[in-house]
């Protein structure tokens, strides 16, 4: 098999894995998936080389639109676990006020600075 239709094939798989809905539980797994499946398509991609058949030219803008939309969906994944980031780090910190409530409070109340020398 040619290696421009290895690359259509990784950017189908690439596009369908991205299509479907994502759970929080199943986040790793997934993006273990896509990073394979990115991986394997870089590797290919040298070997693609021109000049290309029109039935190569029609494919090529499929993969053009399928990475639109892989690219659409991996920003919206990237802004999915900021969310969940910044979620944890609160969550951590509401925490710990819990656990030590006065570990913020300043203590320079009712200090006595000296300003002779």
């Amino acid at each position: 098999m040619s290696a421009f239709k290895q690359v259509y094939q990784l950017s189908e798989q690439l596009y369908q894995l991205v299509s479907q809905p994502l759970a929080k539980d199943a986040r790793d797994e997934r993006i273990e998936k896509i990073t394979s499946l990115l991986e394997k398509r870089e590797q290919l991609l040298p070997e693609v080389q021109p000049p290309f058949t029109s039935s190569e030219k029609e494919l090529f803008q499929q993969i053009r639109t399928w990475n639109d939309v892989i690219t659409a969906k991996f920003t919206e994944l990237k802004a999915q676990i900021q969310q969940d980031m910044i979620q944890t780090k609160k969550s951590k910190k509401t925490s710990q006020q819990y656990v030590n409530p006065y570990q913020n409070v300043s203590t320079s109340d009712g200090m006595f600075y000296d300003k002779r020398k």
